[in-house]
């Protein structure tokens, strides 16, 4: 059977002019009912577009009526399909306000916490979607605790917080990074104590043996014993927590330095030096050098 492409053409030209035609007709009409059921026709099949502007036309209409939380949903949940999540979110926490009582609201906030979901972004840029994901996935699983969507929310809930994790982790080895090693024992420690189940615990404690060890590598003379005495505590610190660690060997090397410089001091520290050392360990020069 040959087909004519022409014809075929034609006709589906034809069919797209009358459903254009039929959409300007529809809201260059003054009947708001037939504006608000094609809308609701329009959602279904997909043409959030068109259903977004026929229910924003009708929205003072049904404002205060019956329909008026059909139409907040509809319009947040067009929103939400198109990708718009800063809109949906926004009419979706406001629905959650007005329409305590409403068939959807489950749905309406089911919506409001995957979009903030689908609006996290990767661990290098700022997490503000992220920490609300959660809150709002939280509130979600505590108010529905034997919803559908339970398990598929708990995993979304396991994939941010790997992202505040991965985050956390950068943040603090930015520090390292840059040979600012002083600040980075800070922020190392700080990202493990902020988020202790991370499964980045173990390279940030290796990472604080390695920054007190080479802010000490990079000390002058006079300020050597205390920041061995510091990398000399981290390690033992580490190897309590980690005894079988794949960075055993390395921190084994900083803990040998450490002790071929203390070796020469003795055992008792000196009073003054210690004074001096304390004053000194946590400045850092304006242009970012370490303090030797």
């Amino acid at each position: 059977m040959r087909i004519d492409v022409n014809k075929a053409l034609v006709v589906l030209a034809g069919v797209t002019a009358a459903s254009c035609s039929g959409y300007s007709k529809v809201l260059k009409s003054n009947d708001s009912n037939l504006k608000y059921q094609t809308a609701i026709e329009y959602t279904d099949k997909g043409k959030y577009n068109k259903a977004l502007t026929l229910f924003q036309d009708v929205a003072h209409v049904y404002a205060q009526s019956a329909r008026a939380d059909t139409l907040a949903y509809y319009t947040g949940l067009c929103y939400y399909k198109s990708g718009d999540f800063v809109s949906s979110a926004e009419l979706f926490d406001g629905f959650r306000r007005r329409f305590g009582r409403s068939p959807f609201l489950e749905d309406a906030e089911y919506m409001y916490a995957k979009g903030f979901y689908f609006s996290s972004p990767k661990p290098e840029y700022d997490q503000t979607a992220t920490h609300q994901a959660l809150q709002a996935i939280t509130e979600y699983l505590d108010r529905y605790p034997n919803s559908v969507k339970k398990d598929q929310l708990i995993e979304n809930m396991i994939e941010l917080r790997q992202k505040l994790y991965d985050k956390a982790f950068m943040n603090a080895k930015v520090y390292y990074d840059i040979g600012y090693y002083n600040s980075a024992v800070t922020a190392l420690q700080n990202a493990i104590d902020m988020y202790p189940e991370s499964g980045h615990r173990e390279e940030l404690a290796y990472l604080i043996v390695s920054a007190h060890c080479l802010y000490a590598r990079n000390s002058v003379a006079s300020l050597q014993r205390q920041r061995y005495l510091d990398t000399q505590n981290a390690y033992y610190n580490f190897v309590d927590q980690y005894p079988d660690s794949k960075y055993k060997k390395e921190v084994d090397k900083m803990l040998e330095e450490a002790k071929k410089h203390l070796a020469k001091y003795g055992d008792l520290q000196n009073g003054s030096n210690s004074d001096n050392t304390n004053q000194s360990d946590n400045s850092e020069t304006k242009d970012g050098n370490q303090e030797k």
